[in-house]
């Protein structure tokens, strides 16, 4: 082996070692927690079947987790919960008569089934990859289970330290410092705050082992060997106990040779069922916070995979439910770990207390244990408050914050609830503010896809005002609802003269909306029937379409129509707009009215006409073809033509529709390219036609006629032009 590799291996062992030794302490901690009382006699059993859920978990997640090196075993939040359970299937086992040892056994069961079923239930979202729909956790909530995860370390290993819970109050603080613990407090709290420190100055992962294991010969020859423990209280004073005398669980072998009551086991489905969820919000919970603590990214289906595979091994073997840990990821990766062997080391040392029952714990004095958990916490504090992203937004920070205050005194479950309802607060506030208005236009800037006469496109020109156009996106909710109904009714107020006759809503930016913005738009409606205004709604899905149509907003024959896009409900509150006025149908007199109106007195325009063709063509008569030779350019007299295009599918899709008095086929005609739409009459329709060969002998014969025919061409194109500057500018 290569003095790299053996180095690698080295600082795995020895960081795999520290954490084996936290949790160790952990699992007897975590056993005591859960058979107190009645249950008292099962804490050996308890010790057994958590030393076993981290041994297989620990030995599972390291060789498969995305996160490597990472550590595994019980959690606190599901521990919590599986006390949870102990009691409630001990009060059932009461309540049944049972004697003390049938109690322990329907606990121990019902804990093996809670942890399969969790094994199952995680292996089930990640197998099917259900993974990216719990990927929708607020950083706010990871912040705060981490800053809680941190609090809970320090006031864990302070407990440790002591053997008495913290109580944050002046009384008890000063109490510390009078008791007979102050000593360990003293201790621990030097270790902690020295190691934070030195880890800060000197970049070697041999800090904190060296330190940890220094310290700990150090003390054990002053307490031990120089017998100082006697007169600072006694052993117990210093050292934990209980790790040596191990009774393996097995769950299978219990079921056969007990009369076991799974009547009493039933009783506890709630209780299970809350291991189950729990177990899955932590490794979600502790996979994003590692996440974000080393800056890196995990396959999250696969976490929960192989976490369910470890908790299945282990329902079966008689372990209790574990998953990758953030604080043990984050101890060993302190400790110096460089790959995944860490964690299969951290197994191995487990499995050698599981099954020699060395008392490992009982020579660790307790003041460098909880030191190191408040070491941990420490760390893990620095990473939620002083490197979070929620310190860019005050409001997410506060959020995170109260989050952490609620895990710490109520509880994970609802610490995490309080975080997920408060970012979704957050975020519709935030989101309402964006507003779903995104792009507002009056007729004067924005026309439809339809080419006028001069005369509608002057009255269009003088009365467009009349007519508003809204871009709508995003999902409209009851947050941002509201705000689209002032938003209409204030630009409705403002404009006096002329007042808005027309809104043309566009959907097509709209996923969806929910009741309060239905009512929302009812309210619109109402205040639109008043002002005597039409509402067009375009590009409507099919859910705002069923909507709408349940909700009376539009029908077929009413003043609020829906139409397919934008285009058409914009060409539609045109056409009603114009239908207002006496404007009449084009002819041809007032088709050579417009000429001479092009030309002035300098030209006559039957002098150029008399080179064109005068073609006449009835309702859906073709005039142009897609893809035919351009030998030819028209000027439209009277009627009105669709400019079409056929998709992929061989459907026609109409790109603009062209009124009388204009010019069209002159881009093909010029480019000698074929032609790449259809022009088909819309209703009957009459044109001159200027064939290529007539035009040739028109520059030939009257280059006056040629000159004006280009002029022609000129003004029609800068009128084009100049109102797709203006729309181009609004839009912009």
């Amino acid at each position: 082996m290569s003095k790299a590799g053996s180095t690698g291996l080295f600082r795995d062992c020895l960081s795999g070692l520290v954490f084996a030794l936290v949790i160790i302490t952990y699992c007897i901690s975590f056993s005591a927690l859960i058979f107190q009382g009645d249950i008292e006699s099962g804490l050996t059993l308890g010790l057994s079947a958590l030393l076993t859920g981290t041994v297989i978990t620990g030995l599972i997640v390291a060789l498969t987790t995305t996160l490597a090196p990472a550590g595994a075993g019980p959690d606190t939040p599901a521990v919590a919960v599986m006390s949870v359970l102990a009691t409630a299937i001990a009060a059932n086992a009461a309540a049944s008569g049972m004697s003390a040892e049938q109690t322990v056994i329907h606990v121990m069961m019902a804990i093996s089934a809670a942890t399969l079923l969790t094994g199952l239930l995680l292996f089930a979202i990640g197998a099917f990859r259900f993974g990216i729909w719990l990927r929708f956790v607020p950083y706010p909530v990871i912040g705060g289970f981490l800053a809680a995860s941190g609090w809970l370390l320090v006031t864990g290993g302070i407990e440790v330290m002591t053997g008495v819970a913290p109580q944050f109050s002046l009384a008890s603080i000063g109490s510390y410092f009078t008791s007979a613990h102050v000593l360990q407090l003293l201790l621990g709290g030097a270790f902690a705050v020295g190691v934070f420190t030195l880890r800060r100055m000197i970049n070697s992962f041999l800090v904190l082992p060296v330190t940890f294991f220094g310290l700990v010969v150090l003390v054990d020859l002053l307490l031990l060997g120089l017998g100082l423990a006697d007169s600072l209280g006694g052993r117990s004073a210093w050292y934990l106990s209980g790790g040596a005398d191990v009774k393996f669980w097995l769950p299978v072998s219990a079921m056969v040779e007990d009369n076991f009551d799974w009547g009493t086991l039933l009783l506890g489905a709630a209780e299970i069922g809350a291991v189950c969820g729990v177990t899955a919000i932590s490794v979600l919970l502790d996979v994003s916070s590692l996440e974000v603590a080393r800056q890196q990214s995990a396959d999250l289906d696969k976490e929960l995979k192989y976490n369910g595979v470890a908790n299945i091994v282990s329902g079966f073997a008689g372990g209790a439910a574990g998953n990758l840990s953030l604080s043990g990821s984050i101890l060993i990766q302190e400790a110096g770990a460089v790959s995944r062997f860490s964690g299969v080391a951290a197994a191995g040392f487990t499995a050698l207390v599981l099954f020699f029952g060395a008392d490992v714990a009982s020579y660790i004095p307790t003041p460098l244990l909880g030191g190191l958990l408040a070491y941990l916490g420490l760390v893990v504090l620095t990473e939620a408050l002083l490197r979070s992203p929620a310190q860019r937004s005050l409001t997410e920070g506060l959020l995170a914050g109260a989050i952490m205050v609620v895990i710490v005194y109520s509880g994970y479950l609802q610490g995490v609830m309080l975080g997920i309802v408060g970012a979704c607060l957050l975020f519709a506030i935030n989101y309402s503010r964006i507003g779903v208005v995104r792009r507002h236009l009056t007729r004067l800037e924005f026309a439809s896809n339809v080419e006028r006469s001069p005369q509608e496109a002057a009255l269009l020109r003088e009365h467009g005002a009349q007519i508003h156009v809204l871009w709508l996106a995003g999902f409209i909710f009851f947050g941002s609802s509201n705000r689209l109904f002032e938003f209409v009714k204030r630009t409705m107020d403002i404009q006096k003269d002329p007042y808005v006759r027309f809104l043309v809503l566009d959907f097509s930016g709209v996923p969806g909306l929910d009741t309060s913005a239905v009512l929302s738009i009812i309210k619109l409606r109402n205040y639109c029937d008043e002002r005597a205004a039409y509402i067009a709604f375009a590009g409507l899905n099919e859910q705002l379409q069923n909507a709408f149509s349940s909700a009376g907003i539009i029908t077929q024959d009413g003043p609020h129509r829906a139409f397919r896009d934008r285009n058409e409900a914009l060409e539609w509150c045109e056409n009603v707009l114009l239908s207002d006025f006496d404007s009449e149908d084009a002819t041809e007199d007032s088709f050579e009215e417009w000429l001479q109106g092009v030309f002035g007195d300098e030209f006559e325009p039957a002098r150029l006409m008399s080179y064109f063709t005068r073609k006449t063509f009835k309702e859906g008569q073709v005039l142009l073809k897609q893809g035919g030779r351009a030998n030819s350019v028209e000027v439209l007299a009277t009627g009105c033509v669709a400019i079409t295009v056929t998709d992929e599918n061989g459907h026609p899709v109409r790109l603009r529709r062209m009124a009388a008095q204009t010019v069209i086929g002159e881009m093909g005609f010029f480019r000698k390219a074929p032609r790449v739409a259809a022009v088909i009459a819309e209703q009957p329709t009459v044109v001159y036609r200027l064939t290529r060969k007539n035009f040739d002998k028109m520059q030939a014969e009257d280059p006056k006629a040629a000159a004006a025919f280009y002029r022609l061409i000129v003004r029609v194109l800068s009128d084009r032009l100049e109102f797709a500057n203006r729309e181009i500018s609004a839009l912009v």
